[in-house]
């Protein structure tokens, strides 16, 4: 038997609900009881309430095993039949059926590295034939062959370490390595300096994991570790290794990091909040019609497209916790959000602050600290604070980031004052400076004018022109304005080229 004595406040609970059915019920002026029940009514509902609390007041006090209560008590709240889950969708109705709400950074966690399910996990989104966006790397070699000269020139002003490590976090098809490590091994040919070179691969997606093999190994073995990584041999003859998370990378005191983030950090899972007069609340996703949808519709669009078209008119969608949830507290730890006025929104990524972290600690994972640096390369404000820039994208358009689950890719602003701020402390920080002046400096114009002037055919001047044009222009249609580069040094380093004289 197992005994239990109430404690202070459940007695005080049960000692107070009983004597209400002592005294005389409020009869109104009509007759009834409370305004609203006859007398019999009233004696049922008193005998009924009187027994559940007898009861309820039995369970608490334990005076039966609780192996004998085993499949006879009653479940709250009760289950139906379950459902096979076959997507996204029905994973998410029946969290939310079950749990209520769940947050953002949830929901996006799910749809973005969900293992049978997600957007990273279960295909290669930059398929040429089916792919939703492309990247700068993709559009010409040559943005990646700038990061190779800054990469090149930060590592020469450093002494050139014997052994160094370039880490990618997320590769997508390896592209950016791929020009980047030839463009480097080129210099470091020409200059006969030693180096030992190592490639890291932050991956979790074993498709793209194949393709950026294929890219950058050729048919070299793609092996399986103990540790259940994968590594192989580039066709430059430097040493392959995919690792799952940062947190695999073993610090080598004797090796020097230099680490590449391009397009990373936005599709790192978000928290939003908006400030009301009862202090934060968190915004979470429902299943249900019946709340107020907080999630605008997309730029551009009109209400009666939102309404018509599927791609922005979904079931799942945002709205503002009446209550405080357990993540209500992150605005309040910061006083940068502390003095916002009412009725302001934020996105805050906890995953960037630990992301950074790591990243700081392999840039300074050098025996004498004097050696290693991080090149961050993502679309986001230089110094506001991300408010209501979550978007999905879908075969190269936006769609509501709550179409079609699992399927589509979601995409956040980089708080780029966040992460400064967060790196200043560990690193020198340079930037975030814009695309199209950070490659200008690196020498973009004069590497494009080569390429225009040997190119045999007007039509492939005008696509490589093209090129040109998108990444670097500051209007709407190019890249040159919204894409931000930050740069991490250690202390005390040379400022590197590409952030102002």
């Amino acid at each position: 038997m197992l005994q239990r004595t109430l404690l202070p406040c459940q007695r005080r609970l049960f000692h107070s609900v009983r004597p209400l059915f002592n005294k005389n019920p409020l009869i109104h002026e009509n007759g009834l009881y409370y305004g609203k029940f006859t007398k019999e009514e009233y004696d049922k509902a008193k005998q009924f309430v009187t027994t559940q609390y007898e009861k309820l007041e039995k369970d608490i006090k334990g005076t039966e095993h609780v192996r004998d209560k085993v499949g006879k008590m009653p479940q709250f709240p009760s289950r139906g039949p379950a459902r096979g889950v076959a997507n996204l969708l029905d994973f998410f109705q029946e969290m939310i059926k079950t749990t209520g709400p769940i947050p953002l950074s949830a929901y996006m966690r799910q749809c973005l590295t969900h293992p049978d399910f997600g957007y990273y996990t279960t295909r290669n989104p930059l398929d040429a034939l089916g792919g939703d966006f492309i990247t700068s790397p993709e559009i010409l070699s040559v943005f990646g062959e700038m990061i190779g000269i800054w990469l090149y020139s930060v590592w020469t002003s450093q002494g050139s370490p014997k052994k160094i490590r370039i880490v990618e976090f997320g590769p997508g098809k390896g592209t950016l390595m791929h020009d980047v490590v030839i463009v480097f091994n080129k210099f470091v040919a020409k200059s006969a300096a030693s180096v030992d070179i190592e490639v890291v691969m932050v991956e979790a997606s074993h498709v793209l994991r194949k393709e950026q093999h294929k890219l950058l190994c050729n048919d070299n073995t793609y092996e399986t570790t103990s540790e259940g990584f994968n590594k192989s041999t580039s066709k430059w003859n430097n040493k392959v290794t995919w690792v799952d998370t940062e947190k695999d990378i073993v610090q080598a005191s004797d090796t020097a990091n230099y680490v590449l983030a391009h397009e990373f950090f936005d599709a790192l899972p978000i928290k939003s909040f908006t400030k009301t007069e009862h202090g934060w609340r968190e915004h979470v996703v429902e299943h249900t019609l019946a709340v107020v949808n907080t999630q605008p519709k997309l730029e551009g669009t009109s209400p009666v497209q939102s309404e018509e078209n599927e791609e922005l008119n979904t079931d799942f969608h945002l709205t503002v916790s009446p209550k405080e949830t357990p993540s209500s507290a992150i605005p309040t730890l910061s006083l940068r959000y502390r003095d916002l006025p009412e009725g302001l929104r934020v996105e805050i990524c906890p995953d960037a602050e630990l992301y950074l972290s790591h990243i700081c600690n392999l840039v300074n994972g050098y025996s004498n600290g004097l050696a290693g640096a991080a090149l961050i390369i993502d679309y986001g404000p230089a110094d506001e604070v991300p408010s209501n820039s979550l978007r999905g994208i879908y075969q190269h358009k936006f769609v509501s980031p709550f179409y079609k689950p699992g399927d589509v890719d979601l995409s956040i602003d980089v708080d780029f004052a966040n992460l400064k701020a967060l790196a200043e402390p560990h690193l020198s920080v340079y930037g975030p400076v814009e695309q199209g002046d950070w490659l200008h400096e690196i020498g973009v114009g004069y590497r494009f004018d080569q390429l225009i002037k040997a190119a045999n055919l007007m039509a492939n001047k005008e696509l490589i022109y093209d090129s040109y044009i998108r990444l670097t222009s500051k209007d709407e249609k190019g890249m040159g304005k919204i894409y931000k580069f930050l740069g991490l040094l250690p202390h005390k380093s040379t400022k590197p080229i590409g952030f102002g004289i």
